[in-house]
């Protein structure tokens, strides 16, 4: 079986981690907890399908040089690389992205646009950690990235899907049906 990303990350984003975060933000650690459940899923989705992009294998292979584990409070919420990275990879989705997930977990969309920004920061760092601690090139990233398309949707918490988050047609490359049915294609309209 392969690696789990969202089960490296985990260790980043702990319990005192959201309470942190839920001090800083000013909201509760339920919120906090609910929106990092929404989020994780959604950003280990947007780099495995972007798992070629260079910008996207740059950001993961410098992530450890530029330290971006060491005080995720304060340096991912403020960094130009999530940021860009963010962009990169989500578009226009964004702040469809932050409104969703502000509206699930009930806190403000500030907070949300932060903690998706604490988020990546977690992830990316984490990824590239891993990365460096294995010798893996941008290659072994990529491939990586692409082994997470698999069970990306089956973490996605109930109550959240990639349509609710205006993602769906962007991530036509992952394998969200595990029972092999088939699905027949919409009929044509007919035209008058």
């Amino acid at each position: 079986m392969s690696l789990n990303i969202i089960d490296l990350i985990k260790g980043q984003l702990g319990s005192a981690f959201v309470s942190q975060a839920a001090s800083q933000l000013g909201e509760s650690e339920a919120g906090v907890s609910k929106a990092i459940s929404g989020l994780l899923p959604v950003i280990v989705s947007g780099l495995a399908n972007n798992s070629d992009n260079p910008a996207v294998l740059d950001s993961i292979s410098n992530a450890s040089s530029q330290g971006v584990l060491g005080n995720l409070l304060d340096t991912a919420s403020n960094n130009s690389m999530v940021s860009g990275l963010l962009s990169s990879i989500f578009g226009d989705k964004l702040s469809g992205i932050i409104n969703t997930i502000a509206t699930y977990a009930g806190i403000s969309n500030n907070s949300s646009s932060s903690l998706l920004n604490l988020v990546t920061g977690a992830t990316v760092g984490s990824v590239g950690k891993h990365a460096a601690e294995n010798n893996l090139d941008k290659s072994g990233i990529s491939s990586l990235l692409n082994d997470q398309k698999g069970v990306v949707s089956t973490l996605l918490p109930a109550g959240l899907s990639l349509a609710s988050l205006n993602v769906g047609d962007w991530a036509k490359g992952y394998k969200f049906d595990n029972d092999n049915d088939t699905i027949p294609p919409t009929p044509p309209k007919n035209q008058k």
